[in-house]
């Protein structure tokens, strides 16, 4: 689900979590930490909520190294929320290292399914910002007698952190805490077509037999929206989807509204999914993309060489072709939406991304290359954008060569800006342009689709 930020104090999502009345849970606190001078900076923070019975674990011996430490303690819910109340107050405190950080800004939630890029189940994920990605300190070649060797702390935190993936230095996660509070009442488990054609949805979790669940959703087929709602019985729902839908969203809900679970796939961005249902399209993503060719940029659609997630801006340069795609992706989301093209030129010719992938992946190009780029990029953009971003990526080859494609949703909450950049971008036609303040109303209403500049 689409994230919500709270600047007013502790979420309450969070707070009822850790004030269930059991007592009983028990909490992983896993940090990687870098010294900068004679001060530990986060790199980031996870408190993880394990299985019942976890109480009894012994946690793993933090490690220590002159430059950087993987710390690890387990927690109860009191105190996972006196450390999130700290946090809240900026007085920080991992084991015997205080945090310099400045005051919280944001708090964000967010309800994600099973495939995300927190955690390994269906759940709630917390997070507060408490320091900027781009500015934390590095560590290579942490290397002491007693502890495991890592080339530098961004294989540790590989190795440290519960993420499914992490891209170390280019991941937007730096800089932040995160609870995460795994699904265990209700959860999807499976979903499959049927030979009758119908789409049999399984449940799993232990509270499943005492809640009244519905699966609620739509599918969309040639434009036109299908709505469905079907109870739960027993372990199973059966919904009504046409194999020749084009899109999928439904959610396991109980009757008082509460999400526990949700899937969302469309045929375009299916291969990101890791678990799709929907058959192959007849208008494949490669039509899709000859379908822009043929038109050329405009209000939505963006052609861009391949950009190096970890380009700086070079001396007496105001912005760099990373900063160019970060501006891109806020105008589209203050607006319209759109794709972005990575490895088309502005004549319409599609030279790829391939060489100047495999320079900055240092191997040669492959489906494991591509997924680090992907991932890497969409983390580093996130990282440098404030609001609500829908952001998915994927790739497609056009006669031979690798193109990659960034599809912006319209944010349903604006405005979208960069950090730390006091400018308000829309999109306007084939450009992205700076939105004076006496017209920033054409971009925060919502019944404006488009601005007239």
């Amino acid at each position: 689900m689409e994230p919500e930020y709270h600047s007013d104090g502790i979420p309450e999502k969070l707070v009822a979590q850790l004030k269930t009345g059991q007592g009983g849970h028990c909490f992983r606190r896993r940090a990687v930490l870098a010294k900068a001078s004679t001060q530990w900076e986060l790199v980031c923070c996870t408190i993880e909520r394990l299985a019942p019975g976890a109480a009894a674990f012994e946690p793993t011996p933090s490690r220590s190294y002159p430059q950087a430490m993987l710390y690890e303690d387990l927690l109860t819910e009191s105190e996972c929320l006196d450390f999130a109340t700290e946090v809240q107050a900026a007085r920080g405190r991992i084991g015997e290292c205080d945090l310099a950080h400045r005051q919280t800004q944001q708090w964000q939630t967010q309800l994600v399914p099973v495939r995300n890029d927190y955690m390994r189940s269906a759940g709630l994920v917390v997070g507060a910002r408490i320091g900027q990605s781009s500015t934390r300190p590095t560590a290579r070649s942490l290397l002491v007698p007693g502890e495991p060797y890592y080339p530098d702390i961004d294989e540790a935190g590989r190795d440290w952190l519960p993420f499914p993936i992490y891209h170390g230095q280019n991941d937007g996660r730096d800089g932040q805490i995160f609870f995460l509070l795994p699904e265990t009442r209700a959860f999807i488990a499976s979903a499959e077509f049927s030979d009758a054609g119908s789409l049999i949805i399984t449940v799993a979790g232990s509270e499943v037999e005492a809640l009244k669940l519905l699966v609620k959703g739509a599918y969309w087929e040639g434009g036109l929206i299908r709505h469905f709602e079907e109870p739960v019985c027993g372990l199973t729902t059966s919904v009504s989807v046409s194999g020749d839908a084009d899109r999928l969203e439904y959610y396991l809900l109980d009757r008082t509204g509460t999400a526990f679970d949700f899937h969302r796939e469309d045929r375009f961005s299916r291969s990101m999914t890791g678990s799709s249902i929907l058959k192959e399209s007849q208008r494949s993503l490669e039509d899709q993309m000859r379908h822009a060719l043929s038109k050329g940029e405009g209000q939505n659609v963006e052609f861009k060489p391949f950009v190096d997630p970890d380009q700086k801006r070079a001396p007496g340069t105001q912005k760099s072709k990373f900063d160019e795609i970060a501006i891109t992706v806020v105008a589209f989301a203050n607006t319209e939406g759109g794709h972005i093209y990575l490895g088309v030129n502005d004549d319409c010719e599609v030279p790829g991304i391939e060489p100047k992938l495999s320079e900055w992946a240092k191997a040669a190009s492959s489906e494991s290359v591509i997924a680090r780029y992907l991932g890497a990029l969409k983390s580093r953009i996130k990282s440098v954008v404030q609001g609500e971003l829908l952001l998915q990526l994927w790739h497609v080859r056009i006669d031979g060569a690798l193109v990659a494609v960034m599809q912006v949703s319209p944010a349903h909450s604006k405005p979208v800006a960069i950090r730390q950049d006091h400018y308000l971008y829309a999109r306007v036609g084939a450009s992205n342009r700076k939105v004076p303040p006496d017209q920033w109303r054409t971009v925060l209403e919502p019944r404006r689709s488009r601005l007239e500049l």
